[in-house]
């Protein structure tokens, strides 16, 4: 993909961070069942992308991120892309789900979540940064309330 490409969905994905982290900060209940989703509801596109076409995550992530990442990507990330993927997805789902619970393990899904966002952040404009710090700081916002229910109520 070429700069002018990624210039939109970056402008997009850096608005709905804007949008997430000043939600978060003024409604977190509501916040949690969103971030929820757009953990799970990215985990599971990723599963269904890498299976269809493992090559696509090379290609899009490879070339904008920086040095040390494009050399992961390019090498060992490019030999096993299903697995790699696989298990950023199971961690994303995870993470989902662990926000929508109460207690220590929503802390736990909240902290997996800002560890995500800033492990995708040196992508540079294939995470849309700086949307993932963005995100990230909405997550912490998060942590500000004690959740000692899950969303459904348990």
């Amino acid at each position: 993909m070429t700069y002018e490409e990624y210039m939109l969905p970056v402008i997009l994905a850096n608005l709905v961070a804007f949008v997430l982290v000043l939600s978060s900060y003024n409604f977190p209940r509501f916040l949690r069942v969103i971030w929820g989703l757009i953990f799970i509801i990215a985990g599971i596109f990723n599963l269904i992308t890498v299976y269809n076409e493992p090559g696509v995550y090379v290609d899009a992530f490879g070339p904008p991120a920086i040095d040390i990442y494009q050399q992961f990507i390019n090498g060992p990330f490019s030999e096993r892309s299903a697995l790699y993927v696989t298990l950023i997805a199971l961690g994303q789902i995870l993470a989902g789900g662990l926000i929508w619970s109460g207690g220590f393990w929503y802390y736990l899904g909240l902290t997996g979540g800002v560890i995500f966002m800033l492990a995708i952040a040196p992508l540079g404009v294939g995470s849309a940064f700086p949307a993932p710090l963005i995100m990230a700081f909405g997550l912490i916002l998060m942590m500000r309330k004690k959740r000692k229910k899950s969303i459904f109520g348990i």
